[in-house]
């Protein structure tokens, strides 16, 4: 297995490499990583903990008993104000039975940054006034007890959302008390959350987690990584289903037998449906063609739009409400909720408990209607996205001689997985994206994406057929105008183009 800044390519890490890793790398980050030194009693004593809500099996029975569990956010400075905060939610909304918590860390903690994490705990015990100094909960700071005892509390399942480059302590302590983690996203991070990362060094850190996870299944608890394409929010579905799959490859490679898919919403019903069901299929064919495990259990979760969100209250509850029914809609099993109070910091109990119950809400009156799958738009979308994703996996894997992780390299390399907006300087950033009439997003220009004609000429199609209702050209302009396309307000009594 391969040391940060050597090649790297996707093989399970062996036992001598994971230890080798966990004691020299992973555990040392923070004084209270002695508190897990002994693996093999760690996990023994987390089976009391899994026991309680195990959200792997809530993710995997939504799947086969086809109800919606329903999945708020929640993160706040001290294990009180997050017992309280969501005891309230989960008593004064309907988000049981079928329903799990999203927490995320600090983002002290997100950087890895441990020692200002446990300075803003300590400055919040201690204030007077009840101010918190962290936007979200520091799990390593507090060590292994607080979050136990926050599962303890709680009747939901729970999973830990710990993004940025390394969340491999985060994910020690998440998983040794109860909760899911060790979220599988390479891709999606350096895209997301990074600047300089070398992909191969995100690559190794996703391993170790992955084959965490992988391990704590081994000793019969179910865990279910997250495998996400959140991204910036100015992505198309090609890339979303590329990220997710190449994602797959990579937990599969270290035993994971549980994925929970995540999307990041692009808003479009076929869209948002179509990447879901090409991610799912190509997934598991190309495990079978790559040799890789394809006995895996697999749920979906799609996150709400990571594009600009409008400034005022009335219209982001509009989009709240639109994020949950373009789930439902889709065929999603789980929603992932956002609140009002997200437009000015971090979600409030109240807040969330009524995100809660607009979203089940709209859950009833949803029924079970859902998108037509043998329509011709959803058909149509599926057949291009399906041969945009295939065309773009075989020429990675071609070049790379089949091994997947090196796929990845290569390809972003070579501009084949590129997005248009990302902070993440290896990424080319030549994508150019545009919405169409339908606000479905369309290649404005491709870059260096190796697109069949087909598929240009598709994506061409629509946007021109926007052009022509609107009575104006594509242009630049019409780019830039899309960046704010749901966070623009309508105008009383105007049209919003000329």
């Amino acid at each position: 297995m391969a040391r940060k800044g050597e090649r790297v390519y996707n093989v399970m890490l062996d036992d001598e490499e994971f230890f080798r890793i966990r004691n020299e790398e992973v555990l040392p980050q923070w004084k209270t990583g002695k508190q897990i030194e002994n693996f093999e009693e760690t996990v023994e004593s987390s089976r009391e903990y899994h026991a309680i809500c195990n959200y792997a099996d809530m993710q995997y029975a939504a799947r086969e008993h086809g109800h919606h569990n329903l999945q708020p956010q929640f993160g706040q400075a001290t294990k009180e104000l997050m017992i309280e905060g969501m005891g309230y939610v989960e008593s004064e909304s309907p988000l049981m039975p079928h329903g799990v918590w999203n927490i995320f860390t600090d983002s002290y903690t997100r950087k890895c940054n441990f020692e200002m994490s446990e300075v803003g705990l300590r400055r919040t015990l201690e204030s007077k006034d009840g101010k918190t100094m962290l936007n979200g909960f520091p799990i390593v700071a507090y060590g292994l007890e607080a979050p136990r005892e926050i599962r303890k509390a709680l009747k939901a399942g729970i999973t830990m959302n710990s993004t940025d480059e390394d969340g491999r302590l985060s994910s020690e302590f998440a998983l040794a008390s109860g909760w899911n983690a060790c979220n599988c996203r390479p891709l999606q991070e350096v895209f997301s959350h990074d600047k300089n990362q070398p992909l191969e060094d995100e690559i190794r850190i996703v391993q170790y987690e992955a084959r965490l996870a992988a391990k704590y299944q081994e000793a019969g608890i179910h865990t279910a990584p997250h495998v996400t394409c959140n991204l910036t929010g100015y992505d198309s579905p090609g890339l979303k289903a590329l990220v997710m799959i190449f994602q797959t490859f990579i937990g599969a490679a270290q035993g994971v037998k549980q994925f929970t898919y995540e999307l990041g919403q692009n808003m479009h019903f076929a869209e948002d449906a179509a990447t879901m069901d090409v991610t799912e299929a190509l997934s598991l064919e190309y495990r079978e063609k790559l040799g890789l495990p394809t006995d895996i259990r697999c749920s979906s979760t799609s996150f709400p739009y990571l594009g600009a969100w409008p400034p005022s209250l009335d219209e982001a509850e509009a989009m709240i409400c639109w994020n949950t029914i373009s789930s439902i809609y889709s065929g999603i099993n789980t929603p992932i909720l956002k609140c009002r109070d997200e437009a000015v910091g971090t979600p409030t109990k109240e807040g969330m408990a009524n995100a809660v119950r607009m979203a089940r809400h709209l859950e009833l009156m949803l029924g079970n209607l859902r998108i037509d799958k043998t329509g011709e738009q959803y058909k149509m979308e599926r057949e291009i996205l399906e041969l945009e994703v295939r065309t773009i996996l075989d020429r990675c894997l071609d070049i790379a001689d089949g091994d997947v992780v090196q796929a990845m390299i290569k390809g972003v390399e070579a501009g084949w997985i590129d997005t248009m907006l990302t902070p993440w300087q290896p990424a080319k950033q030549k994508v150019r994206l545009m919405r169409d009439d339908e606000q479905a997003q369309r290649y404005w220009d491709p870059g260096d994406l190796p697109l069949p004609q087909e598929v240009i000429d598709y994506h061409r199609m629509k946007l021109e057929g926007r052009a022509k209702k609107e009575g104006r050209d594509l242009s630049f302009d019409m780019l830039v105008s899309d960046l704010q396309f749901a966070s623009r307000i309508a105008p009383y009594g105007k049209q919003l183009y000329k």
